[in-house]
């Protein structure tokens, strides 16, 4: 259903072997990249070196990314991106690709009356805002700003607290939803979710009135059929719909966001951030930023089943630590490192492959 590469657990900077933000998600509809951190390129291709000479039957191909998802705009999580566009451009690619960000309807509207240009202190503008930064990048792209195929850079304006649907859903079966954070600037999570169809075929029940194949193909299809004994409704030979399954990636927050009691389904992972260790707390609210606690606490009031933690402080060096400090307040958190692996079923159990201990299998 749904595989989730962690990709990066260092918050600002590069430290103890971890690498900054950047996950790589396959959906049953296509790759996205939820964060693009320095050295994404590189990090995709060591991660899918690794993964040919294991035993899983998984990938995680540049070439077959189509969405681009950004938390915010602080150059930990989005300054791997134009090499990354580069890189695709002179391997060939064709296919569109779609970028989208977090914005304020401020910044969008003097970034296009002041396109190309940086606001001034006084302008009320953040100069870090996507709303500049895609204008900048743009220029930087290639010749007269061509990266050799088709991008849809998109905009979403953050005005309210309340989860809401994309305004652009690339994937066929899969819903994007952003869930409004609180970091100092516009930021969002991203919550994946598939879109159940339907409930699973009673053949028992088809068999047991003696249908054809043909009949049962049709009411398999979702067509009412008549019979001698009379009508028989489809909806009738379905069982009831599963539960949507769901990934929320927080981006960096404080650890008291109303949305994350909001959502639409309960995410069967959460990952969230951890940069502090209580110890830090206030240095986490200086800085909009959320302990490992505040994460459990979000796990909880979102119903989420498994607390994914990540984007650590240079300070920290035992991630041991931020696991159990989570699990006081929700059992089931794992502390990620890089390369970790989380795959959802269409049933909805999770587990996890760890890159860092030859690929060993985790459930929850």
């Amino acid at each position: 259903m749904f595989e989730l590469h962690v990709l990066g657990t260092s918050s600002a900077r590069f430290a103890h072997g971890r690498s900054v933000s950047g996950s790589y998600v396959m959906t049953p509809s296509g790759a996205l990249l939820v964060d693009c951190g320095e050295g994404m390129q590189n990090r995709l291709v060591t991660h899918n070196i690794s993964l040919k000479k294991s035993d899983l039957n998984i990938r995680s191909k540049m070439a077959k990314i189509r969405t681009i998802l950004f938390t915010h705009a602080h150059l930990d999580h989005c300054w791997g991106l134009l090499p990354m566009l580069q890189t695709m451009g002179l391997d060939g690619r064709t296919e569109p690709l779609n970028i989208i960000a977090p914005s304020s309807k401020e910044a969008i509207e003097w970034a296009t009356e002041n396109p190309g240009l940086a606001p001034d202190l006084d302008s009320g503008v953040d100069s870090s805002d996507f709303a500049i930064l895609f204008h900048q990048w743009k220029n930087l792209g290639g010749k007269d700003g061509d990266f050799g195929f088709p991008i849809n850079w998109v905009l979403v304006p953050i005005n309210q607290k309340s989860p809401f649907p994309s305004p652009v859903q690339p994937f066929d079966g899969v819903v994007l939803h952003i869930i409004p954070t609180n970091h100092g600037i516009p930021s969002c999570g991203w919550l994946i979710s598939n879109v159940p169809s339907h409930g699973k075929f009673d053949r028992a029940k088809a068999d047991e009135l003696n249908l054809s194949n043909d009949q049962i193909r049709e009411l398999a299809n979702g067509s009412d059929i008549k019979t001698s004994s009379g009508q028989l409704l489809a909806s009738d030979f379905r069982g009831k719909v599963p539960e949507p399954r769901s990934i929320l990636i927080s981006g960096d927050t404080t650890g008291d966001v109303e949305a994350f009691s909001q959502l639409p389904t309960s995410p069967d992972i959460l990952v969230h951030e951890a940069t502090h260790l209580m110890a830090y707390e206030g240095k986490a609210k200086m800085w909009n930023h959320s302990t490992s606690l505040d994460a459990s606490r979000h796990a909880n009031i979102s119903k989420s089943k498994v607390l994914a933690l990540t984007h650590y402080s240079s300070r920290i060096d035992d991630i041991k630590l931020v696991q159990e400090e989570a699990q006081e307040l929700h059992k089931c958190s794992i502390a990620c490192i890089d390369g970790d692996i989380f795959t959802v079923s269409k049933d909805g159990e999770v587990s996890m492959h760890r890159r860092a201990e030859g690929w060993k299998k985790y459930d929850f």
